[in-house]
This record gives C-alpha cells, sequence and structure tokens, in this order.
C-alpha cells in the first residue's frame, strides 16, 4: 500500500464473459460498465464503504470486505476492484440424514390410516439435531436485504437476495461473523419481480445496482445519533464523503449510457447526450483507439466520433480495428506500411502471431513448443473461437493426443494405474473440502484410514472398468432399441440379447477383480448382484464400496453432488443453493444404497467381517506378459510425472507473490 503497509488482497478483474457483456449491451445499449467505466468501478469502491457502515448500525453480525483500490489492466482491457483477503468459509452442508425416505413414507401411512401405530423414533428423529446453516444464512440474508433497501442502495440487495440461487456465495463464514465478499451485479436483476417493479417505480429498467439518492440521505440522517455511538464522529464524515461519492459516480455512470428504458425523455433534453459522448471519448483514449490529438479534435466537436462509434458497431476485433484505423494515426500509418512493405508486414504479423501464440499456451490451447504460421494461426484462430480448451489441444496437439491415448489405456488395463489414479481422485476430493472447511479433522483422518485398505484399491479399479464400458454405448445403443423394437414387432425374446451385453460385460469384470483378489478374500457380492441389472448396473461397486467403507462412500456421492451443482449454468457455482440442494438430494441415493446394502447381507445371511484398515500391498493382476510388463512401466511413469508436477505447482503456489500497481 502507499504508506508501507502490506495487504493479503482479492483482485477482481472485471472482464465478463461474451454472454454476459451481451445482455448487459441489450439492457442497456452500452459495454459492460464495470469492464470499461471508470465511474461505474468507483461507484462499487464506495458502494462498500457505505455498506460496510449501513450494516454496522443494523447491529446485524455482517461485515463488508474492506475496498483497497482500483486499477485499469490493460491487458485484459478491463477495471479491476482489490478488497482485502477474508479468510472465511463457505456454507457447511448438513451431515448426511438416512432416515429422510423412510420418514416420509411412515407419515404417508400414518395420514393414509393405512398404520395406525406411531412412527418408529428412530425414524421420526434425524440424527443431527443441528438447524442447517443455509437456512439460518437465508434468515440473515432476507434482512439484509431489507436494510439495504430501507437505506436507498435497492440494487445492492440483489446480490444478498434469498430468491438468487447464488447470493449466498457473495457471503462468507468468519468466527464470529459473515463477511460479504461481493456487491457487484453480474447481470441486471431480472428474475426476481421485487426488483423490476422498484426499477419501474424510480423510471431504471432493467434494474442493475441502482440506488435512490434522497432515501440514502435521509436515511443517514435519521442514524445519525446510532452510527455516532458505534463509529465516532469522525467516521460519520468521512461515511457522508464516501455516499456523496457514490451519488455522484452512480449519477455520472447511469448518465453515461444510453440505456433506452431508463427515462429516455432524458436523451432528448438539451445535452442529453453529452455525457454519453463524453465517456465515449474516454473509453477510447483508455482503450487506445483514439490517439492525441484525435482526442482534442472529439472534445472540440470533430464530426469524427460517429464515424468511430459506426465501425465500433462491427462485432469483434473487426470493430475495434476499423475504430482505431479511424481515431489512431500512428495505427493507421503503421497499417499503410504494412500494405507497401513486405518485411514490415512480415514482422509485425509474426509480432502478432507471437503476441496470440502465447496467449494460448498460458491457455493450454497449444503446446509450448508449437510454432505457428500464417495459415496455421488462421485455423487455430477458428479452433479457439469455437471450440473449448481441450479439444482444440486435442486437435493440434500430437503429443496430447498421444498423451491422451496413453491415459485411456492404462485406465482400461492398468491395475496399477486405475489404483493410484482412483485414489489420488479422492485424496484431492477430500483435500477441496479440508481446504473449504466442510469437513473436520476427525472426519478427514477417518476417510483417510478407510482410504488405505485394500478393498478400497480393488473397488475403485472395477469402478473404472465398469465406467469405461461405458464408451461402448454409443455402438451398443442403436442395435438395443432396433432389438426392442424388434421385439415388439414380432414377439421374438432373442431380438433382446443385446439388453444382456452389458450386464455379462459388468459379470465379467467383476469376476475378475474378484479372482485377482481372491487371496486377499475381499468381498464381490453386492457388486456381482448389482452388476447383473440392467441400465443401473454400474452403481455395483459403489454399493459394494458402501457396504466395505460407508463413510468413504457416503463422502464420494456428496462431493459428486457437489461438483455436479457447481457446474450447473447461470444457478450454480460454488456454495450456491443449487449446490447444497443437491448435496442435501444425494441422501435419498446414500439411503438406497445403505437399504440395499442391509438386503444383501440379510440375503447372504452372515456377517461380513471388517476388512483390515492398515497399509496393505499393492494387488496385482498375475499376468506376466510384455504388454503387462510395458503397461507397469507407462504407470510408473506417469505417476512420477504427476507427483513431480504436483511438488512444483505446490512450491510455485507457496512462493508466489503477485505484485500489482495502485490506481486512483
Amino acid at each position: 500500500m502507499p504508506d508501507g503497509r502490506r495487504e493479503l488482497c482479492v483482485e477482481k478483474v472485471f472482464a465478463a464473459g461474451w454472454l454476459t457483456r451481451a445482455i448487459y449491451r441489450i439492457g442497456f445499449q452500452a459495454p459492460f460498465a464495470y469492464r470499461s467505466n471508470r465511474d461505474a468501478i468507483l461507484a462499487c469502491y464506495y458502494r462498500r464503504r457505505v455498506a460496510s457502515a449501513v450494516f454496522a448500525a443494523s447491529g446485524l453480525p455482517v461485515k463488508v470486505a474492506e475496498p483497497l483500490y482500483v486499477r485499469f489492466d490493460a491487458r485484459s482491457r478491463a477495471w479491476v476492484l482489490a478488497a482485502r483477503w477474508i479468510d472465511g468459509r463457505g456454507i457447511q452442508p448438513q451431515p448426511p440424514d438416512l432416515y429422510r425416505t423412510r420418514r416420509m413414507l411412515a407419515r404417508w401411512k400414518a395420514l393414509a390410516g393405512i398404520n395406525k401405530t406411531t412412527v418408529s423414533r428412530t425414524l421420526d428423529t434425524p440424527k443431527h439435531g443441528e438447524q442447517a446453516e443455509v437456512h439460518v444464512l437465508i434468515r440473515l440474508m432476507t434482512k439484509l436485504e431489507q436494510v439495504l433497501t430501507d437505506c436507498g442502495l435497492v440494487g445492492s440487495g440483489w446480490q444478498v437476495a434469498p430468491r438468487a440461487m447464488v447470493s449466498t456465495a457473495n457471503l462468507l463464514r468468519e468466527p464470529d461473523h459473515y463477511t460479504v465478499i461481493d456487491l457487484e451485479s453480474g447481470i441486471p436483476a431480472v428474475l426476481v419481480p421485487k426488483y423490476l417493479l422498484a426499477g419501474a417505480r424510480q423510471g431504471a429498467l432493467p434494474p442493475f445496482d441502482d440506488l435512490d439518492a434522497n432515501r440514502l440521505r435521509g436515511w443517514l440522517d435519521e442514524n445519525h445519533q446510532t452510527l455516532s455511538t458505534q463509529l465516532g464522529s469522525e467516521a460519520i464524515g468521512t461515511l457522508r464523503e464516501d455516499m456523496e461519492h457514490l451519488i455522484e459516480h452512480s449519477r455520472r455512470w447511469k448518465s453515461s449510457e444510453l440505456a433506452l428504458l431508463r427515462r429516455p425523455w432524458r436523451l432528448v433534453q438539451r445535452g442529453g447526450l453529452q455525457c454519453y459522448q463524453a465517456e465515449c471519448i474516454r473509453r477510447w483514449q483508455q482503450e487506445g483507439t483514439i490517439d492525441g490529438p484525435t482526442t482534442e479534435a472529439l472534445h472540440a466537436g470533430s464530426g469524427k466520433a460517429r464515424l468511430i462509434w459506426y465501425a465500433g458497431l462491427l462485432p469483434g476485433v473487426i470493430g475495434r480495428v476499423a475504430s482505431r484505423l479511424i481515431g489512431d494515426r500512428t495505427y493507421r500509418a503503421r497499417w499503410i506500411r504494412c500494405i507497401h512493405d513486405r518485411d514490415f508486414r512480415r514482422v509485425q504479423v509474426n509480432k502478432r502471431i507471437h503476441e496470440q501464440q502465447i496467449v494460448w499456451i498460458e491457455a493450454q490451447r497449444l503446446s509450448p513448443t508449437a510454432r505457428l504460421t500464417p495459415v496455421t494461426f488462421l485455423l487455430h484462430r477458428l479452433l479457439a473461437t469455437f471450440t473449448p480448451v481441450r479439444l482444440h489441444r486435442l486437435i493440434s496437439d500430437r503429443p496430447y493426443r498421444r498423451w491422451c491415448l496413453q491415459l485411456v489405456v492404462l485406465l482400461l488395463f492398468s491395475p496399477r494405474y486405475q489404483a493410484w489414479f482412483g485414489q489420488n481422485r479422492i485424496e484431492s476430493a477430500i483435500d477441496s473440502w479440508v481446504r473449504a472447511k466442510r469437513i473436520s479433522l476427525s472426519e478427514t483422518q477417518q476417510l483417510q484410514q478407510q482410504l488405505s485398505g485394500t478393498e478400497v484399491r480393488a473397488y475403485m479399479r472395477g469402478l473404472g472398468a465398469h465406467l469405461a464400458l461405458k464408451t461402448l454405448l454409443p455402438i451398443l445403443a442403436p442395435v438395443k432399441y432396433g432389438g426392442v423394437a424388434a421385439f415388439i414387432a414380432s414377439g421374438n425374446p432373442w431380438f433382446l440379447l443385446p439388453l444382456l451385453f452389458m450386464p455379462a460385460a459388468r459379470t465379467m469384470v467383476t469376476a475378475a477383480s474378484w479372482w485377482s483378489t481372491r487371496h486377499h478374500r475381499i468381498p464381490h457380492a453386492e457388486a456381482f448382484l448389482a452388476g447383473m441389472l440392467p441400465v443401473v448396473g454400474s452403481v455395483a461397486f459403489p454399493l459394494q464400496m458402501y457396504a466395505a467403507r460407508s463413510e468413504l462412500s457416503t463422502f464420494l456421492i456428496r462431493d459428486a453432488a457437489s461438483k455436479l451443482g457447481r457446474r450447473v449454468p447461470v444457478y450454480g457455482g460454488p456454495n450456491s443453493r443449487t449446490e447444497i440442494a443437491l448435496i442435501r438430494a444425494s441422501d435419498r441415493l446414500i439411503e438406497l444404497l445403505d437399504v440395499a446394502a442391509t438386503i444383501s447381507r440379510k440375503l447372504h445371511g452372515f456377517a461380513r467381517s471388517s476388512p483390515p484398515q492398515g497399509e496393505s500391498p499393492t494387488i496385482r493382476l498375475s499376468i506376466r506378459t510384455r504388454v503387462g510388463h510395458w503397461l507397469d512401466e507407462l504407470a510408473q511413469q506417469r505417476i512420477a510425472q504427476h507427483e513431480l508436477l504436483s511438488g512444483q505447482r505446490h512450491d510455485d503456489t507457496r512462493d508466489a507473490v503477485v505484485r500489482r500497481p495502485m490506481a486512483a
């Protein structure tokens, strides 16, 4: 910091994706404000300072991540807001409840009069009597939303609104309070009718982080005594200055956009478009679209501004190049020289290719050893535009394709690599939950202890082989559907044989797993029974693992539900209500596995002793062939490379210190 202090901070770079930018441009006929508008980013800075004082006056156990500075990042062409790092955690999911469905069925039977007996106390009372943290947080967010609405920060209430599925991720839990880490919207608040009605009353549609200046000033006057007691008289003066800065920057920001639905009559009044024109000139200068002489000419009233504006309407890089050709003499002269001077053109093209190549390598779209020509550059430009990162790399990088093929072969045929891969994935999942502070130290030790068992590695290999069989589904699906149609038409049951292929294949895989581990007496009964079922047979080894290691299997199911919730578009993400709801919904599957495991034990009629939980020797298939030796060597090589890279990444993360210049 300028005074010599050192602060650990988070920089929020407002380089929004194309969908967010498109929604904002449709709503306000302007670029995404937090990315390009200086007044908008300064409004974010002062909004956090004002909201912090508002929460302090409300008496609620909530704080706001303190803003430190703003700056413009030339590389991403976006504004950046830095805030103090908050060492908090997200929502802790409830412990699994294995009696939810059984309690529900018991209540239905009692209501229907089928069973007049009292519901069992074991089923009626959950094992965990504590209230879910997400419910406590939602009640607190409801109060926060009302506080922000009452004080005049109407649009900011959207960031803590319980009806927004992802808003729970904006608060982190610290030992004695919550901290709001995000008060800046990404899209207009159009998903909740309350904010649409409030925007219509204010003449600001669609609503986006709007504020009511008169209500904000009135709130400060009404709560002056409370604020003086809690903050001090000197802090009251600072708050009033921050509030006026917030109001002024918000007014300039909103006035600099066309926003045809936001009091459109202002645009036809005298000087109505001056703010918009001034912001366009400032943004063009900031992005390097215009040079100094052009800036002075535009301020003097030159008509060239319209040409630059119309050129900017062209999509993507074409619009940026066309605007800069009109507004920057040096850039225009360089293009003219490129047309006439072959050597200069070659240098400029190679420079541009090299710059873009570095960007693609950092994004892992290209190999670090790739060499691009003008023709291959255009091909990679198309791939970067229309394909995801991994597909681009797979198409363009032959060593990467070989690497992926080796990975598939190892996962299908190498027991050693299957065991290591499964254990590595589980350990990574456990580490992620530990970092998120979702599981305690004792739970972590219990999971790691269960992970060390011999049977876990065997079950993970079997699960990987079952999942590998699913790669045949694109081939088998037409055969199965055709067989069912032929059976319906002819009544011949032989046409249903394709439906038995996957169960038979899973049974063979399970038999191979049992045979290779027979000396260790690892149970496979549940896997045999479940693997014979069509469609749902892939749950064979999760069910078998649950029978042997219920806590570890429960954790894996909940972790899979968490990852699914984070990948849901728009409504998902880390610590969102969608993620928590999916984790909670996984209790149904866990309960089903528990019931199935109980039934399986009763059918077999014997009690299964707990397998040893200490370290056991790695299980190997007794196949001694050249292919087997080659797979072992390849697996060992890949494991060593992974451990080496993991160690390097750990050292880089631990030792890296990023210093950024501060800008007013």
